[in-house]
């Protein structure tokens, strides 16, 4: 049985009148009402802002990773976008393998938003993943306990 990392994601906010906190400290922001709307999430070898411009490249973007065996463990960064949030949110992204239905990490955090109609840009950089096995591995997206969608990554040996 693979045990359960948990970590703070290191995140990239550009979206004008938003915060991210990853040290959890206290923010005055009323809770945020309603269900945030997921617009994109991907995965990616890494996420890089860019200084003069503020814009979030994402480098090799994929959803199949080949391995020589298993089990095996790969870092990855993975992208969301999300709209309609406004006030202070809690979000947390499970990874789980879709075979088992075992949870092996999570990230957890918050984030502020003062518009409703504009959008929040999260960058998570993920430490090395456990690859257990072939199969499906889901970036579950959670906000304020409420399932918003996922994103996944499918793991093949190579030959």
């Amino acid at each position: 049985m693979t045990s359960q990392d948990n970590f703070s994601g290191s995140m990239i906010d550009t979206a004008a009148g938003r915060s991210y906190n990853g040290g959890m400290e206290e923010q005055e922001a009323t809770t945020g009402q309603g269900k945030p709307v997921l617009v994109a999430a991907l995965i990616c070898d890494v996420a890089v802002k860019e200084p003069t411009s503020g814009k979030i490249s994402l480098i090799g973007i994929f959803d199949r990773v080949h391995v020589k065996e298993f089990p095996s463990k790969r870092p990855v960064s993975m992208y969301a976008k999300l709209t309609e949030a406004e006030g202070k949110y809690d979000f947390q992204v499970r990874y789980v393998y879709s075979n088992t239905g075992e949870k092996l990490a999570e990230a957890k955090g918050n984030f502020t938003s003062q518009d409703k109609l504009a959008t929040v840009e999260l960058n998570l950089q993920f430490p090395p993943l456990p690859l257990p096995g072939e199969g499906r591995y889901d970036f579950q997206i959670w906000v304020n306990g409420q399932f918003l969608g996922q994103t996944f990554i499918d793991a093949a040996g190579m030959g």
